[in-house]
């Protein structure tokens, strides 16, 4: 691709990755809001954020070795669709538990995006001509990350938006990524058969990660710290981990 076809894809996979970004940043500030409108309790708060934090970082290598398995723009649409239907159903939860459950889906989108984006791109940029646009893809990672939590201040004080539109604000811009993509992405589909996906890896950190996070959410409040509890909690983990090490030794 050339300097021109490259810009015109490159926007449209910043534009991806700006939002995938900020879903999580935009949302920190509003979380109290959120939670006192959906009568959510104190353990819930953290989850909210936790769960999309720890479903996007178990799903991104899955999604990295996909994209050595089949076509990188199918998966990045599949993605997208993924994302904003999860976005959709987080701005309409009726519950702290049905918004933890779609923050989780919301994660696997935005892991997606955020793997996927770097992978085209150095797909689509040879390596002599990469680090011109690698500042791009810095600039957008660094606005995402300071404009979140003052765009998601706005929206929460905003009588006419809400807490639901720090939600609802990915869906267009995310929409128009994805017609931008369809017309301007064009990459030779270049497979490896012989890639395996580390789907028990994947499956053992995830479960260690969750269930230490379980014992810090709920030790000191419904049970002790020196407890059978505490013990089966720390020490399942310990084994889970320690089974994923061995995988992926």
């Amino acid at each position: 691709m050339d300097h021109r076809h490259v810009l015109q894809a490159l926007s449209g996979l910043l534009i991806v990755l700006f939002v995938a970004m900020i879903s999580t940043t935009v949302v920190s500030v509003a979380l109290p809001q959120i939670i006192g409108s959906l009568d959510g309790t104190q353990l819930q708060y953290t989850w909210v954020v936790t769960a999309t934090l720890l479903a996007s970082t178990a799903s991104t290598p899955i999604w990295g070795k996909l994209a050595d398995l089949f076509s990188k723009k199918l998966l990045l649409q599949i993605a997208i669709g993924l994302f904003v239907v999860s976005s959709v159903a987080c701005g309409f939860a009726q519950s702290t538990e049905q918004l933890i459950a779609f923050r989780a889906v919301q994660g696997l989108g935005m892991g997606a995006l955020q793997v996927l984006v770097q992978v085209i791109i150095a797909a689509m940029i040879s390596p002599k001509e990469r680090g011109r646009y690698n500042g791009y893809l810095g600039g957008v990672m660094a606005v995402a990350t300071v404009g979140g939590p003052l765009l998601g201040g706005f929206i929460t004080d905003a009588s006419w938006l809400g807490w639901r539109w720090c939600f609802f604000i990915a869906v267009p811009f995310t929409l128009l990524a994805s017609v931008m993509l369809a017309r301007t992405l064009h990459l030779a589909e270049v497979r490896r058969p012989d890639t395996k996906v580390d789907y028990l890896g994947a499956s053992l950190i995830a479960a260690g990660v969750s269930l230490l996070l379980l014992w810090v959410t709920f030790v000191g409040n419904d049970f002790d710290w020196i407890s059978w509890q505490s013990a089966v909690m720390v020490g399942g983990s310990v084994l889970i981990l320690g089974a994923a090490v061995l995988v992926e030794a």
